[in-house]
This record gives structure tokens, sequence and C-alpha cells, in this order.
């Protein structure tokens, strides 16, 4: 009995090999995940089969010698050729990988840039661009405050006695009161700066968004790569421009802009479902992006 079942070993292995090879085949074409299993499977999965079934006692029984050979012959050559595949295919695929990760980094690199600068856009204007072209236009101009400070205030020049004194100036007013004290504005701006003139100045400037965030050198300083506005919009891969909407949603009784931007073409295979990067929602008030990093 149990030489009977040993018989059957090899041929079951095979069939088992087969079959799992041929259900993971087949789940990877049914399933909604982002890659398919390669067409070398198949073949590898149809092939075990087909090598269980000859392994079959029953069948080796009724096979001769000639035919017996022929189908070695067939074997062999049938693993060389999906050998060969299995090895194009894993070299594809990790090529196609590394494509893929290469120019999603990129998208959603431009994607978190868009959202940078539109939300520099509704801190200022209290709305989203509603193109990219305002927008373009929006990270060149001088709209961004930023805050001028120097000078710092002590215990027997405290700032309330500054300002009653008028020793709190804009860096507009340094000319005049350089001319008033006989010095220049040059040599004012210095003792001012080392703390020894009772002047101090407390002023808000105006610059672009660009010049603050996206130069060669604040994008070096961020770890980032070089900025370019004319490509920002548009898919890394296929040239064709990100689709961007806006719109508004009341949120506790005020209403709120809302903003969604997303990638019109994801990168992948074809007839294989794809991940749309985008960010923000036109139903929700925030702008989260839905990558993974």
């Amino acid at each position: 009995m149990k030489h009977d079942i040993s018989k059957y070993i090899i041929s079951s292995l095979l069939l088992v090999f087969g079959l799992v090879a041929l259900i993971s085949y087949i789940s990877g074409l049914m399933g909604d995940g982002l890659e398919s299993q390669p067409h070398a499977m198949l073949l590898a999965a149809l092939s075990l089969i087909g090598v269980g079934v000859i392994a079959l006692p029953e069948v080796l029984d009724k096979l001769d010698a000639k035919k017996y050979k022929s189908i070695i012959m067939a074997g062999v050559v049938l693993a060389l050729c999906l050998g060969y595949a299995v090895i194009f295919s894993i070299s594809e695929e990790i090529e196609f990988r590394e494509t893929k990760q290469k120019v999603e980094a990129q998208t959603i690199q431009q994607l978190k840039d868009i959202r940078d600068i539109q939300l520099a856009h509704k801190s200022v204007r209290g709305t989203y661009a509603p193109d990219f072209d305002s927008l373009a236009i929006f990270v060149h101009a001088d709209v961004m405050p930023v805050t001028f400070n120097m000078g710092s205030f002590h215990d027997t020049l405290n700032e309330k006695r500054s300002a009653e004194l008028g020793y709190i100036i804009k860096r507009s007013d340094l000319d005049s009161i350089a001319v008033w004290l006989e010095t220049t504005s040059d040599s004012l701006l210095k003792s001012i700066e080392e703390d020894k003139s009772p002047y101090k100045i407390r002023d808000t400037l105006y610059t672009s968004f660009f010049a603050e965030n996206l130069t060669d050198e604040a994008r070096a300083g961020a770890k980032l790569p070089k900025f370019n506005l004319e490509a920002m919009s548009f898919n890394p891969k296929t040239g064709e421009r990100f689709i961007m909407s806006t719109s508004n949603v009341e949120v506790g009784g005020l209403w709120q802009p809302t903003i969604v931007v997303q990638d019109p073409t994801p990168f992948g295979r074809e007839k294989v479902k794809k991940d749309t990067l985008r960010f923000g929602s036109l139903t929700e008030a925030h702008t989260d992006g839905n990558w993974r990093n």
C-alpha cells in the first residue's frame, strides 16, 4: 500500500505547485491590486500541471520509450523558455518599479509645491487661485508679509517708552532721521543693529513667495529639488497638466474655500488599476494628500 502511494508523490507535488501558481495568476487578474502577475506564471502553472498529469503511473505505463523521450525533450525546451521568461519578467518588473517610484516622487513633490503656493495664496487673498496662470502670477508678486525687527528694548528704555519718544521707526524713516542726526543711513542702521542707538526698527516688508521659498538656495536649504515654475503644473512623465478644481463649503456657518488638484495620467500599466495622486477635497475644507509619504 505504501509503495503504491509513493508512486504518486511526484505527480501530486507537481499538480499542487501548478494549481497554486494558476490560482495566484488568476487572483492577480481578478483582484484590485496595482500589479498583475507575469504571463510566465500562467505558462509555468500549465506546464507543471501538464507534467504532473504525464507523471501519473497510469499515463507513464501507456507511453513507449520514443514518446517518453520526445516529452522529456519538449519539457526541457519549455523549462528553458520559462526560465528566460521569468528572468526577463523579474528584470522588467524591477525596472518598472524603479521608474514608477521616480515618477511618483516627482509628481508628489510637484503636488506639494502647488499646495504650498495655494495655501500662501489663501493666506493673502482669502481664497485659492482658480487656475495655474493665476498661481504663477502670485508666485512672483511681492505680497508676502515679512516682519523686520532690528534693535532690542531694555529696562531703562522699554518698548512703551520708546514709542512715546518716537524711537520706534520704519526702514523708510532711516534717511530722514540720518539727515537730522547728521550721519548716514548705513551708519545709523549699523548702530541700531549693534544696539548703540535708542532707535529701533519695527517694520513689515513685502516679498514674493518665490523669493522666500523657491530660489535654488532656499530649496537646497530645505533639501528639496530645484523648483521649475513652468514644469510645476504638468505630469513629469506625460506632460499633461494637473487637474485643479476649486469650490466652497459651509463649515460652522462660515463658507470656506476648497480645492482639489490631481494627476491626470497616473503612472502604471495598461488595464491595471492605478493610484491617482491628489490632494484636497471639494466637500471638505482640507488639503491632505493621498500619497503614503
